[in-house]
């Protein structure tokens, strides 16, 4: 029995949170600027709404919309904790992060180093739960995690156009997989704490009928 491999490297590329959590202070300044500016040409405006309208439209298709450019975006809450952070991390990759009321990282987007993307879902510790990843190969996998970080459950497609689920022990150790195979062939498959297999049940690719592995002693 064939059952599909365990799903390997799924690229969550994860960095530290604390690597999302540097600050933009002069950037934020300058929003602060912003938003004064704004307001006070608001208060000395109204008198002359009409004219400042008129103007507006005569000079609208002239003007051009305005880049900000920088290695990492902010936002805060009114109690100062960051809610997302758009960056550049330390080793070039790009990441972007939705963090809770308490600043915990909950939800992160990101691409490694080869370009491989990948999606994370976090529990309220910080800690890896679930993932959407496409692997070096380009081939997509999807991964389930306990509290630990630990792998125990996982949907993945192969090169060779196989597709599997698999379950996995509190040791990461693959103990049960349900495999469609190149050929079209479906197959399940039992293994012991040692990854090895200990009963496989598969339907050979003639249609000819059921086929079961004894178990091994």
């Amino acid at each position: 029995m064939s059952a599909s491999r365990e799903m390997e490297g799924i690229a969550v590329n994860l960095e530290s949170a604390r690597d999302l959590e540097r600050r933009l202070e002069a950037l934020e300044r300058i929003n602060r600027e912003t938003e004064r500016s704004y307001r006070r040409w608001r208060r000395a405006g109204i008198g002359l709404m009409g004219c400042v309208a008129i103007v507006g439209l005569a000079g609208a298709a002239a003007q051009k919309l305005a880049t900000v450019e920088a290695r990492e975006f902010v936002l805060r809450d009114d109690d100062g904790v960051m809610r997302a952070s758009l960056a550049i991390r330390p080793d070039g990759t790009p990441g972007f992060g939705l963090f809770d009321k308490s600043g915990q990282v909950r939800l992160s987007f990101d691409l490694d180093a080869e370009g491989q993307a990948g999606m994370n879902l976090h529990d309220g510790s910080g800690a890896l739960r679930a993932a959407v990843a496409l692997r070096p190969d380009g081939t997509p996998g999807i991964g389930l995690f306990n509290d630990q970080g630990q792998v125990r459950a996982s949907l993945d497609v192969g090169r060779d156009g196989s597709s599997g689920v698999n379950v996995y022990d509190e040791a990461g150790t693959l103990r049960a997989a349900m495999a469609m195979r190149p050929d079209a062939t479906p197959a399940v498959g039992l293994f012991d704490e040692k990854g090895q297999v200990k009963r496989s049940i598969e339907i050979a690719s003639s249609g000819g009928g059921t086929s079961a592995g004894p178990s091994s002693k």
